[in-house]
């Protein structure tokens, strides 16, 4: 029973966590124009919001331990609403701090699901049950994809704004009912330390095995940061899809990675090990990033959403895998600690792929070439893995 409440609050907070990181990039080409600036800024946006989460994720484990999950995410999806109010003034210096302060909240949700979720998930079933709980990844992008068309449509861009920040203020309220029941392992003791940073950091790139999750999380996320970043945004500037096409079809996709993210969970549990999964995520999303060179004005639109599916269901399936194989390797105490010591490089490849396809687009070099390229690190990673199996076999 607590298993399943777990999972399920943590699923819900998970998406709306996403959620909050999707608004500007899914508003994009109807945000430029109205502020009469380039879409490729929105790369610029999504650079800001994963560089503030990349610092958080380093410092979150502390206030975690200390405060308690259920605190933490609620603190993670109220400060994220405030970061998308701050769009309502319509200027570009308060999309960018909202971008910081989005990105500084979001950050806490993984590290909080995961402290929790590590109590109650039998080891055997551990990377199919945290691969369940990132569904909220997904099901967050779905989210955003019908929600943030409709409220422009509807509302107009202001609109957008104020219906996704109360959509997290409420369940930010809600959450309080459970504090009781999974904060008890709390430390108010804890000293929180400035030191803690650079500690985590330490403790993720000396031991072998979190450098080489950190490794393949920094492309894994990359590619999705980039995906979540332009693709509506080249489907409606490129392919000349209208916003609200383009959203179902990012939608529809997302709904695809549900499932796939569950499968790969449940995979992994049957192999034993979490790197020959790895592998071949790696090696598949790579292949997908490079048939978007192929997507040209005109391209059937089935073909588009098996693009957009295949992406979905390799660059944005992988982090239950990752996640329980970083529990398995933690002590209790420190899973939300080496969870946001990783996943501060996942963090950090969200922040340095938009940021580099947005200068890429705004030469005018084009998205398909720029989702090619940057699926080169994610193949590099794919045969790490590949070459790490092939020794561990020779090995036995």
């Amino acid at each position: 029973m607590m298993l399943a409440l777990a999972l399920f609050t943590m699923l819900i907070q998970q998406a709306l966590a996403y959620m909050t990181a999707l608004v500007v990039p899914m508003a994009a080409p109807e945000l430029a124009r109205v502020l009469d600036v380039d879409v490729s800024l929105t790369g610029y946006y999504s650079g800001l919001m994963f560089a503030a989460a990349m610092f958080s994720m380093l410092m979150v484990g502390g206030a975690i331990r200390r405060f308690g999950a259920v605190r933490m995410s609620q603190v993670s999806l109220g400060g994220a609403g405030l970061g998308l109010l701050l769009g309502l003034t319509g200027e570009v210096w308060a999309l960018a701090l909202g971008a910081v302060m989005v990105g500084t909240f979001i950050a806490i949700s993984t590290p909080a699901s995961s402290d929790i979720l590590a109590r109650y998930a039998p080891p055997k079933h551990a990377a199919l049950i945290f691969s369940i709980k990132q569904t909220g990844v997904p099901v967050g992008g779905i989210l955003a994809g019908l929600l943030v068309p409709y409220l422009m449509v509807t509302f107009g861009w202001r609109g957008v704004f104020i219906g996704t920040a109360a959509i997290c203020f409420i369940p930010a309220i809600a959450l309080q009912v459970l504090r009781g029941l999974f904060d008890g392992n709390r430390d108010l003791n804890h000293r929180f330390r400035w030191a803690q940073a650079a500690e985590t950091l330490d403790g993720v790139i000396r031991r072998a095995p979190f450098r080489r999750l950190a490794i393949a999380v920094f492309a894994y996320c990359g590619l999705q940061g980039a995906f979540a970043t332009f693709f509506v945004s080249m489907l409606v500037t490129e392919l000349e899809y209208s916003l609200v096409a383009a959203g179902a079809i990012f939608s529809i996709s997302q709904m695809a990675a549900v499932f796939a993210r569950i499968a790969w969970g449940w995979i992994a549990g049957l192999v034993g090990r979490a790197r020959p999964v790895l592998a071949v995520l790696g090696l598949s999303m790579a292949a997908i990033a490079g048939a978007m060179v192929l997507m040209v004005p005109g391209w059937p639109e089935f073909m588009v959403m098996l693009i957009a599916i295949g992406y979905s269901a390799t660059a944005i399936s992988w982090h239950g895998v990752v996640l329980a194989a970083i529990a398995e390797r933690s002590r209790p105490e420190e899973v939300a600690i080496n969870t946001g010591g990783v996943l501060a490089f996942a963090a950090a490849g969200q922040f340095m792929y938009p940021l580099a396809l947005g200068v890429w687009i705004g030469t005018g070099l084009g998205f398909g070439l720029g989702f090619a390229l940057a699926g080169l690190p994610a193949l590099g990673v794919g045969l790490m893995f590949v070459a790490r199996e092939f020794a561990e076999a020779r090995k036995r």
